[in-house]
């Protein structure tokens, strides 16, 4: 994840860049983003620490020449590099007012005491999760049926207290009814767990009924922080859609 470096701190991720490469596609500027690192912690000097604010934007491409087996022969042809860019990246609209920085520049990449060297390039490619994992935005999703929780009777006072102190996540309250009395109310629902403390007891399974909702679910989607979970739930519903319609195509 980086950022624009302007006057406006727009924020930025490899998810701006224009295209996403297919299976067979080159490295360019439409959908790879390349950082240089080179630190060097001289004799006598004291250890360093290299953080991530330190990286780089190399705007044209790679500057690390390939090793060829007839580079002897090619010598006056132009070296090639780990990435051809077309342009420069400092043109596409996104990045004329925004050069991308780190977004997190505190982060530790390495320590280095007197004498050593480090130098690196690193390639933040654009892809989706159905060619590798590794670039799924997705950290974790899963699903339950909505739970229902149903008061059979009214629990008053002493009761009341008893039932909100029941339940380990708090899907309960208590309502004043005036004059002292007290009456629980289901107040979350969608909090319960079904974990069944609130009916454990004498008599409790003739207060409180709890069941599942069989054509209702509570989707949970947590983001890598690639992309927000709002935005993959409605991508995921797109493709969805598209792979309904293609079935309908193919069936009709």
């Amino acid at each position: 994840m980086a950022e624009g470096a302007g006057e406006e701190k727009k924020k930025f991720s490899i998810w701006d860049l224009p295209d996403v490469p297919m299976e067979n596609d080159q490295p360019n500027e439409k959908n790879t983003i390349v950082f240089k690192l080179h630190v060097q912690c001289k004799r006598g000097s004291p250890r360093i620490t290299v953080k991530s604010d330190a990286l780089k934007w190399l705007p044209n491409g790679s500057e690390l020449v390939k090793e060829t087996r007839n580079a002897a022969s090619d010598s006056s042809s132009k070296p090639e590099t780990y990435t051809y860019f077309g342009c420069s990246q400092e043109t596409i609209p996104e990045f004329v007012k925004n050069p991308i920085i780190p977004k997190y520049p505190d982060i530790i990449i390495a320590k280095l005491g007197p004498g050593q060297e480090f130098e690196q390039e690193a390639h933040a490619a654009k892809g989706i999760g159905k060619t590798h994992a590794k670039w799924s935005p997705v950290a974790t999703a899963w699903y339950r049926m909505l739970p229902e929780v149903v008061l059979l009777e009214d629990i008053e006072d002493d009761l009341a207290e008893e039932l909100k102190s029941k339940c380990p996540v708090n899907v309960f309250d208590i309502e004043d009814l005036g004059k002292g009395r007290r009456r629980a109310t289901v107040a979350r629902p969608r909090a319960c767990t079904l974990c069944r403390e609130c009916i454990r007891g004498d008599d409790w399974e003739k207060r409180v009924a709890l069941h599942r909702v069989k054509d209702q679910f509570i989707f949970t989607i947590e983001s890598t922080g690639a992309l927000p979970s709002e935005v993959l739930f409605t991508e995921a519903v797109k493709i969805l859609e598209d792979e309904c319609e293609r079935v309908i195509m193919e069936l009709s």
